[in-house]
């Protein structure tokens, strides 16, 4: 059952159509894993940063992948400004899909957790409207602004900026 609500969001996202009104002032909150399957909770992923970005993305979605190197140092940009990034692999429910995930990681020298897809995640997916989509949510969770629709990583920087 997760897999078929995963692959209907899934589609849904790419083919654009808005699920929903959440964004700005909405909470981010999950417990899920990683691809190795280590336990993360939303408290985790954002421990310690002023600011996460969150980056979600699907091994099938050519602009995900292709913007995957410049997220890399997106992230030591932005570590350096005591903020952090975080991956949401939207197909995370398939094995394969979790295999290729691991090696265009290690391919693009991702250091930041990129993490499954669970259902307690499905209330933000209404903040987007297509992917690779990117939002950024305080220490305790809560979305700032507005998602980035796109790959756009040169806006990331300056987006963190603005909300600091």
């Amino acid at each position: 059952m997760k897999r078929i609500i995963s692959i209907i969001i899934a589609l849904m996202l790419l083919a654009g159509v808005a699920m929903g009104e959440a964004g700005g002032g909405a909470r981010f909150t999950f417990a899920t894993t990683d691809l190795e399957g280590n336990i993360m909770t939303s408290a985790e992923a954002f421990a310690g940063n002023k600011i996460t970005m969150v980056n979600l993305w699907a091994t099938w979605c050519p602009p995900c992948v292709g913007e995957l190197g410049a997220l890399a140092q997106v992230h030591e940009r932005l570590r350096e400004m005591g903020c952090g990034v975080v991956g949401i692999l939207l197909d995370s429910t398939e094995a394969d899909a979790v295999e290729k995930a691991r090696d265009l990681i290690e391919e693009n020298g991702i250091g930041y957790p990129v993490l499954a897809l669970s259902e307690d995640m499905y209330d933000v997916l209404s903040a987007v409207d297509a992917i690779p989509a990117t939002f950024f949510v305080d220490g305790d969770g809560n979305i700032l602004g507005t998602p980035i629709i796109g790959a756009f990583p040169e806006r990331y920087v300056p987006a963190v900026q603005a909300l600091l």
